[in-house]
């Protein structure tokens, strides 16, 4: 695993003693919300906010932009914080466990056309959408019931209306 602020070792290290500190970003343009398919562990292959770790002496809006910025390609106005949460994943990097305490805020790209999004190399594909999808995890739900989404009806529903 590249880890471009600390030393693997000491960074697999404070995986193992301690929560850390991220943002995750809920980017929403015409009442849909950016989801992100992530490559790499934890949560390998399913979708998520884009997000990550706040950096020493960097404010957590500041993270948020970056973080933005530097998973979709996307300059963000930064609004309000919507939740913070955690997460605990036994299948982080070299199989360490992860556990993050995430704060999730709400951005709005700069453009006022569709945002075209660049992915960094940690996500393998993106979709907008405007209702929960069947299947993300229950924190991934809970960011986006307070974004305002609701669940994608299923298709029995549908036809039985």
């Amino acid at each position: 695993m590249k880890n471009d602020y600390i030393a693997d070792e000491l960074y697999m290290q404070i995986l193992d003693a301690m929560p850390i500190a991220c943002v995750d970003v809920a980017i929403i343009h015409d009442g849909r919300v950016l989801l992100v398919q992530r490559k790499d562990a934890p949560a390998k292959d399913q979708w998520w906010l884009p997000g990550g770790r706040v950096q020493k002496g960097e404010t957590l809006r500041d993270a948020a932009r970056r973080k933005a910025l530097e998973e979709t390609g996307l300059a963000c106005v930064v609004d309000s914080p919507i939740m913070t949460a955690e997460t605990m994943f036994e299948d982080g990097p070299q199989g360490t466990s992860v556990h993050s305490i995430n704060t999730v805020y709400r951005l709005a790209p700069h453009m006022l056309t569709e945002p075209q999004v660049v992915l960094d190399g940690h996500h393998a594909n993106y979709e907008w959408v405007d209702a929960i999808p069947k299947g993300v995890h229950r924190y991934v739900r809970t960011a986006l019931e307070a974004c305002g989404l609701s669940e994608e009806p299923d298709i029995g529903d549908i036809l039985n209306d």
